[in-house]
């Protein structure tokens, strides 16, 4: 390195872009190589993806208020299913202590399969509220050992292309599971019963591919130390993950929410505690939206259902590319301004779903466009938000990003649950309007983050020498 080198690498924004750099010279060498990371059994992590982040979100809305007319049940149905993805930790606590990492997969797809099968048989609110929140649960059970099948049973240096290609799958899972979508809204009944099937080969390409517990390499406090400390988040950030329930593999990381949570009364009173507040703030008021959208968009804006799984898939889809330039522009704009620019696309989509009840526009029109810039916008903030978590968490990154999916995960919670008594009393407004209070709440919240990193502290012992990523 000769002497100008050394002075931009010296200086934070050089090490900012010397870091970024190096990032997507991984990421590039990690997608040439697809087979030197991919195992068999992601293939039940996109079959998972299709049906938890692809095909529930779509049909089981449209079922509640097909069969009942009671639109206030799709919150609290939608809602049971976000409780049962809060399980999380349980599982992954349930993995470590009694050694059940297969068992819990298999298991996860079983009750999933099963709450699919029984919820035409029982068109109740307390029945399809249970099952619903039996299949969250079994989401999470499975997503939970999914991670742990990573970072329990590879080499350390493996984890996050592993982890990177797994979460890909997922999305493009996802993908596939909201084009099929499109064939089954005008039969509930068979979609639901062609999902539990689908999840039958995820059971096969679980058996055949998965690592034994004897292949396990290191104690669970050590992984945990080592997942919160040196796990590459920002590289991680660069892998597509879906916003929809079920989706982003690391939020069901226990070791990343327990141990997370232990920091919240540090962080309140710091900037990052002014980002969570903001993330939280966003998460809240999308939520409702997002449980009701296909009913919303089929009612309200007269957008066929079929239609809109559609323009959800294609725009997922097209989304992916943002990924990688959210990246960049993370890295050379600042991860606060790309975070602001990305909350006012969302809040300019959920203005045109705001707008056209009060003026004489298409809402057809601005509906679709409306819905797509709202979907657009998630890798940006996706991206924006992992940098700002690593910048400016006071604590360890691993313990910020802990403290950042839990934000979501409970926000996302209340807000699905409000969403029911605001659409039976204010109508459908209400969700672009508590989206728009939401989103301006979080971009007020978001002025200012652009500042130096914060030096983070240990939340537990450093791993042992030679232990980092090399």
């Amino acid at each position: 390195m000769n002497h100008g080198e050394a002075i931009v690498m010296t200086s934070p924004k050089g090490r900012n872009h010397y870091d970024l750099h190096q990032r997507m010279e991984r990421l590039r060498a990690t997608l040439r190589e697809p087979g030197r990371w991919i195992s068999p059994w992601f293939g039940a992590y996109a079959l998972l993806g299709a049906i938890s982040s692809g095909i529930l979100p779509i049909l089981l809305p449209l079922m509640i208020v097909g069969l009942t007319q009671h639109l206030s049940w799709v919150a609290y149905v939608m809602g049971g299913y976000n409780l049962g993805l809060l399980s999380s930790p349980l599982w992954g606590s349930l993995a470590d202590g009694r050694h059940a990492h297969r068992a819990l997969f298999f298991g996860g797809f079983l009750v999933l399969m099963g709450a699919l099968l029984a919820m035409p048989f029982l068109p109740e609110i307390l029945p399809w509220t249970a099952l619903s929140f039996l299949a969250g649960a079994g989401t999470a059970a499975v997503a939970t050992v999914a991670t742990l099948f990573v970072v329990e049973f590879h080499p350390q240096n493996e984890w996050e292309p592993r982890i990177g290609w797994l979460q890909t799958f997922n999305g493009g899972g996802q993908v596939a599971g909201l084009l099929l979508a499109g064939i089954f809204v005008s039969n509930f009944r068979l979609g639901l019963y062609c999902s539990a099937a689908a999840l039958l080969p995820a059971l096969w390409l679980g058996a055949r591919g998965l690592p034994v517990a004897a292949q396990r390499h290191a104690s669970v406090a050590e992984i945990g130390t080592r997942i919160r400390h040196d796990l590459d988040w920002r590289f991680l950030a660069a892998f597509g993950r879906t916003e929809l329930q079920g989706g982003g593999l690391l939020r069901f990381s226990h070791h990343l929410s327990l141990g997370g949570l232990r920091h919240l009364g540090n962080v309140l009173h710091t900037r990052f505690g002014r980002f969570l507040f903001s993330w939280f703030a966003l998460s809240f008021g999308v939520a409702a939206f997002f449980a009701y959208f296909p009913v919303a968009l089929q009612k309200a804006y007269s957008v066929a259902p079929a239609l809109t799984s559609l323009t959800y898939a294609i725009a997922a889809a097209l989304a992916l590319v943002l990924y990688t330039v959210g990246g960049q522009l993370s890295g050379r704009y600042g991860a606060g301004r790309v975070y602001r620019w990305a909350l006012l696309l969302r809040l300019f989509g959920f203005a045109m779903l705001f707008v056209v009840f009060f003026l004489p526009i298409s809402k057809t029109l601005a509906g679709l466009a409306g819905f797509v810039c709202i979907i657009m916008a998630w890798p940006l903030l996706s991206i924006a938000g992992t940098d700002l978590t690593a910048h400016l968490t006071p604590v360890s990154q691993g313990a910020g990003m802990g403290l950042f999916n839990a934000a979501a995960a409970v926000a996302t919670v209340i807000g699905t649950f409000l969403g029911g008594p605001l659409v039976q009393f204010l109508g459908y407004p209400a969700l672009s309007g508590l989206a728009l209070l939401g989103i301006g709440l979080a971009w007020i919240s978001a002025r200012g983050l652009d500042t130096p990193r914060a030096t983070p502290v240990p939340s537990g012992p450093p791993p042992a020498e030679g232990q980092g990523l090399p």
